[in-house]
C-alpha cells in the first residue's frame, strides 16, 4: 500500500540566509513542497539533494505555492529537476535581500510513491530540458540548440526578455506562449528573474532557455544558457551583489555558452551600477526596454547616448531589445496607457535559419534591428559588395568606400522619419511613408574607423525602430569598464 509522509519546517526569516535540513530514510518517486510566509516578499527558495544537486528553484512573493519533484517530468514543476527523489539529507535555502521586518514562514514537506492526480499541474505537453544532473546545480543537457524549426534564411520576430509566474510576472507559461502567438513571434527567451527554466510547453514558437540575473546593482540577462551558475549572495566572492562576483558570474555564464545581454543600464532605480563591468564581457546591450514603462522613453535616449560613446571610441557591441513583459494583455502600467506586452518592442534577427544556436550566432554578430511596428528589409552594398547590418566591410587600401544603403519598409505611421546617425552624429533624415523605400548613399575614408546605423523615429520624435551598425576599420579602445563612461553619484 502506498504511503503519503509528511514533515515540517516552521521559522522566521529574520536574516539574508536561512539554511534547514530534513532527512529521508528512504527512497522516493516524488516530494512535494508547500510554501508559505505571512508577509510578501523576494524570497528565493532551494532545495538541494543528498548529491549536492539543485533540484527545486522558485521565487516566493505573496501567495502560498506548491512545488514538485518526481521520476516523471509530467509531474515535476517548472524550473524544477525531474529525477528519483533519493535517501538522505536534504537541503532547503531561503535567500531574502531585506530581513527589516521579520517574516514568519512554513515549509510543508510531502514525500511519497503512490500516483499524484495528473490535473492539479498542467505540466503534461512538455519539453524537459534536463537529462543528466550534476553535483553543484543542474546542466540543461536535453535542450537541443541546433534543432532547426524553420530552415529558410530570413528575418525573425522576436523577443529576448520576457516573464512568468515562475518569477514576478504576471502570466503563465501557457499564457506567455499564447500572447507570444497572438504577437506573430517566432521565438523567445524565457528569462525570469535569477531562474534557470528546466522545461518548456511544446509549440511552434522556439523558446530559448535564459536566466536574468537580478541583483540590486543591475540585471543581466544570460541568453541561451544551458548550466545552472551561482549568482548567490552567500558566496565567497559575495556573488551578484559585488563587483568580482558579478564579473565572475557572467564569465561563467559565457563559458557556458551564454549570450551576455546588460539590461534596461539607464532605468532607475534598476540601472547597472556596478563601476568594474568590462565591455570585453559584453556581448549585447538591451538599448530598448518595455516602452510602455513610463521612464523607460527618457532611459532609452540616454543608453542612445552612451551607446555611440562605446562605437565612437571603438567597442563593437550591438543592441538588442527586450518587452520585459511582465503584465497581462489586458493590463498598463498607467491609466489608460498602452498595454505591456509580450514583443514589444521586437527584436528581428536575421538568422541562417529559426534555431537557437544560429539566432543567438545572429545576435553576436549585430544581424538585428528592433522595431515597435515598421517591418523593415535591406540591400546594403559595400564598394559594390553585399553588406547585412552588423558587417564589418573590410576593405584595405586608400581612398573611400562607397555605401549603398537602401530600406525597404513598411507599416510605419504618418510622419515618420528615418535618421542615418554617421560615427554617432545625425547625417541625414529622409521622411517616411507607410509602405515604400528608402535609399541613401555614403562615404567615408579607408583608412580610418567609420560606423553608421539608422532610428526611425515619429513625428514627434517618439523612437519607433534602430539598427545595428555596419563599420570598418580599427580603432584602439580608451576606456574598458562601464564606470569609464557612466558618472556614478557619490552615496
Amino acid at each position: 500500500m502506498d504511503t503519503t509522509f509528511i514533515q515540517k519546517i516552521d521559522g522566521v526569516a529574520d536574516t539574508p540566509f536561512i539554511s534547514s535540513i530534513f532527512k529521508l530514510d528512504d527512497s522516493y518517486r516524488w516530494l512535494k513542497l508547500s510554501l508559505s510566509f505571512n508577509k510578501k516578499g523576494w524570497y528565493s527558495i532551494f532545495v538541494w539533494d543528498p548529491n549536492n544537486t539543485l533540484r527545486i528553484q522558485s521565487l516566493y512573493m505573496s501567495d502560498e505555492k506548491v512545488i514538485t519533484i518526481s521520476n516523471k517530468n509530467e509531474e515535476t514543476s517548472f524550473s524544477c529537476v525531474a529525477g528519483d527523489v533519493p535517501i538522505g539529507e536534504w537541503r532547503v535555502e531561503i535567500l531574502t535581500p531585506s530581513f527589516k521586518n521579520a517574516s514568519e514562514f512554513s515549509i510543508s514537506i510531502e514525500y511519497g510513491d503512490e500516483d499524484l492526480i495528473s490535473d492539479t499541474n498542467d505540466y503534461s505537453d512538455t519539453v524537459n530540458w534536463t537529462y543528466a544532473i550534476t553535483c553543484g546545480g543542474f546542466e540543461l543537457d536535453n535542450y537541443k540548440a541546433q534543432r532547426v524549426h524553420n530552415d529558410k534564411k530570413a528575418w525573425y520576430k522576436g523577443d529576448f526578455h520576457t516573464h512568468t509566474t515562475e518569477s514576478d510576472g504576471k502570466m503563465s507559461v501557457q499564457k506567455n506562449l499564447d500572447q507570444a502567438k497572438v504577437m506573430g513571434l517566432d521565438f523567445f527567451v524565457a528569462t525570469d528573474h535569477n531562474i534557470l527554466p528546466t522545461k518548456w510547453l511544446n509549440s511552434d514558437v522556439l523558446v530559448i532557455p535564459g536566466i536574468e540575473v537580478t541583483s540590486s546593482k543591475g540585471h543581466f540577462n544570460a541568453l541561451g544558457l544551458t548550466k545552472w551558475v551561482d549568482w548567490r549572495p552567500t558566496c565567497k566572492d559575495g556573488g551578484m551583489e559585488t563587483e568580482a562576483g558579478m564579473n565572475r558570474i557572467i564569465e561563467e555564464a559565457k563559458e557556458a555558452g551564454a549570450v551576455i545581454s546588460m539590461n534596461h543600464p539607464m532605468l532607475k532605480p534598476w540601472e547597472w551600477q556596478l563601476q568594474d563591468t568590462r565591455f570585453k564581457d559584453l556581448d549585447v546591450i538591451e538599448i530598448w526596454n518595455d516602452p510602455t514603462y513610463k521612464d523607460n522613453p527618457q532611459a532609452t535616449e540616454e543608453i542612445l547616448e552612451i551607446w555611440n560613446k562605446l562605437w565612437n571610441d571603438g567597442h563593437t557591441i550591438y543592441g538588442i531589445g527586450g518587452s520585459d513583459s511582465h503584465l497581462l494583455p489586458s493590463e498598463s502600467y498607467e491609466e489608460g496607457g498602452a498595454p505591456s506586452l509580450i514583443g514589444d518592442p521586437a527584436t528581428y534577427v536575421y538568422a541562417e535559419n529559426l534555431s537557437a544556436a544560429k539566432l543567438l550566432q545572429a545576435v553576436c554578430e549585430g544581424k538585428v534591428y528592433v522595431s515597435r511596428g515598421p517591418v523593415l528589409d535591406f540591400t546594403i552594398l559595400a564598394n559594390g559588395k553585399e553588406a547585412v547590418l552588423g558587417d564589418r566591410l573590410g576593405y584595405s587600401g586608400d581612398g573611400e568606400s562607397h555605401i549603398e544603403y537602401r530600406i525597404n519598409y513598411k507599416n510605419v505611421q504618418p510622419g515618420a522619419s528615418i535618421h542615418w546617425i554617421l560615427n554617432g552624429e545625425v547625417s541625414a533624415s529622409d521622411s517616411l511613408v507607410g509602405t515604400g523605400s528608402i535609399s541613401r548613399d555614403f562615404s567615408w575614408e579607408k583608412n580610418g574607423w567609420s560606423w553608421l546605423r539608422f532610428e526611425i523615429r515619429s513625428a514627434n520624435g517618439i523612437l519607433l525602430a534602430f539598427g545595428n551598425p555596419i563599420f570598418e576599420g580599427e580603432k584602439e579602445t580608451s576606456f574598458d569598464r562601464w564606470g569609464d563612461v557612466v558618472a556614478f553619484e557619490t552615496k
